[in-house]
């Protein structure tokens, strides 16, 4: 569908039905919360998602938001080694450098309230910022995310009230060297407070 520079609602996802998924690039099936076992073998032949210059900077904030809510399908992390590999070099070497320093860093309690999530959505999204001379172009995203319950705090879900949203901006940046070339990149990811007070 079309997507404006700017816009109120985007997209918006729940644990209950297909929503994004990081291996169609925006859908696909949804959280499954009964899956918490990687099956070796399986994972060394799955080939997770990667960055390509066909790929909208949207669609990366879809792809990283999907995978995360379904980090353990089909295997233990997958998500985040999904947001690994949209991640910048900069912003990879903030966290460490690594794939396994990556995932320690982000299980963190607020980057990790994004993992097996109950429902994300794309609030605003900003213009595009032109590239200059010493960067590529850049372009800002503001997200709702509603986190996981229950399962992560040793309850029955069922009975849990949901958790208060957060609220998170991405900034998102094209990669002008190569071999990644021409491809958007996430170039940080915050946690916003008072984030719709916020003009992108």
């Amino acid at each position: 569908h079309k997507r404006p520079k700017k816009v109120e609602y985007v997209s918006s996802y729940n644990s209950g039905w297909c929503g994004a998924s990081p291996f169609s690039h925006v859908k696909s099936m949804s959280r499954n919360d009964d899956l918490f076992q990687g099956d070796a073998e399986q994972t060394q032949q799955i080939q997770l998602p990667t960055a390509s210059n066909n790929i909208l900077s949207i669609e990366v904030v879809e792809i990283c938001m999907g995978a995360m809510q379904t980090n353990t399908d089909p295997f233990i992390d997958a998500g985040l080694e999904v947001c690994f590999n949209f991640s910048s070099d900069s912003c990879r070497a903030a966290l460490g450098g690594s794939l396994s320093e990556f995932i320690t860093y982000a299980h963190n309690p607020t980057f990790g309230s994004m993992l097996n999530m109950d429902h994300w959505e794309i609030l605003r999204v900003g213009d595009e910022i032109a590239a200059s001379q010493t960067r590529g172009a850049m372009q800002t995203f503001l997200t709702r995310v509603v986190p996981g319950r229950g399962i992560f705090s040793g309850g029955d879900p069922k009975n849990n009230p949901p958790p208060p949203s957060r609220h998170f901006l991405w900034t998102l940046q094209k990669e002008r060297r190569p071999p990644r070339q021409g491809c958007w990149l996430v170039h940080e990811c915050i946690l916003v407070e008072n984030a719709f007070a916020l003009t992108l």
